[in-house]
């Protein structure tokens, strides 16, 4: 591969195209913060480009470029980098890598399969990022179990990307109804991931469509439960509060390991990671038994119930 970066120069905005954008996932938030960045500081950094058929492509730099456009910039200033094909896709992964501005699951996962598209193995995808193969695959998969009506409204920005990786636990015949709910509501991602949740705990389709119907509602009973008055002014509310948010998080992350995990036999892949497995059920273990202790002297939902409305 061919990696050499030219010294920074500036360009006409209008002559640097974005085809390869196609694998990025526009975030309004990310792109107003850059915005007021931008007007603030201006660029403190060239956007990198590469030509290609005598135009100038962007390979880092998208949401700069789009801010710039809102503010009327008639400029960038650009590095151009002599990158070959397979190159210009391990080069978006590397730059970002890290960081604020890193790219999502989903972004990494389109960036791999256009790499998958040159011809490249996963076997010498991973030897290429130094990355495992696992790691590929599992990206991969991401877009391959998520429904494409999806797909192309995370790519139009009509989608925020961590909402639909938190879909991925979902069938894919069920993520586009989820989904619709979800727009509808306003919901995001941490939302999402305990509405997945509840859509699980289910037991029959009439029960689904009426937490689908109005989701906002079912996730404030579930996951906003309201603090006694005795205790709002009590030393343990901070605590309390704690404990809901992260019982919630434990609820929404099992339901995505078990989506991830899949039916036995594991892959022998998992291997591995037998030791890691090994502590995390003796945690879990030791989890279950004080939540045990916790609810043994608890009331009953329907008990509490039962005591307020007598």
């Amino acid at each position: 591969m061919q990696n050499e970066v030219g010294p920074p120069r500036s360009e006409p905005l209008e002559s640097i195209a974005t085809s390869l954008g196609r694998v990025r996932c526009p975030q309004p938030s990310r792109i107003e913060r850059l915005q007021q960045s931008l007007a603030r500081h201006g660029q403190l950094s060239p956007v990198i480009v590469v030509r290609r058929q005598g135009r100038l492509e962007l390979v880092d730099g998208f949401k700069r470029r789009r801010a710039a456009e809102r503010l009327g910039w008639p400029t960038l200033v650009v590095a151009e980098a002599t990158l070959d094909e397979t190159a210009q896709w391990v080069t978006m992964l590397w730059v970002n890598h890290r960081g604020a501005q890193s790219l999502n699951e989903i972004e990494e996962a389109l960036v791999l399969r256009e790499l998958v598209g040159t011809g490249l193995t996963q076997v010498q995808i991973a030897a290429l990022l130094e990355r495992h193969r696992s790691w590929v695959s599992r990206r991969i998969g991401l877009i391959e179990r998520l429904h494409p009506e999806l797909l192309e409204a995370i790519r139009l920005g009509m989608l925020h990307p961590g909402v639909a990786r938190r879909l991925l636990a979902l069938p894919p015949g069920n993520q586009l109804r989820v989904a619709a709910a979800v727009q509808q509501a306003g919901l995001g991602p941490r939302d999402t991931e305990w509405l997945v949740s509840l859509w699980h705990q289910e037991p029959s389709e009439t029960q689904r469509r009426e937490l689908l119907r109005d989701p906002r509602s079912r996730l404030a009973r579930h996951h906003s439960p309201p603090i006694p008055a005795a205790d709002r002014q009590g030393p343990s509310h901070p605590a309390h509060q704690r404990v809901y948010r992260l019982l919630g998080v434990l609820m929404g992350t099992a339901a995505r390991m078990i989506a991830v995990l899949g039916p036995p036999p594991l892959s022998p892949e998992m291997i591995p990671l037998g030791p890691a497995i090994a502590t995390a059920a003796q945690t879990l273990h030791r989890l279950a038994d004080q939540l045990g202790s916790c609810t043994s002297s608890a009331p009953t939902a329907s008990g509490a119930a039962s005591s307020a409305s007598a």
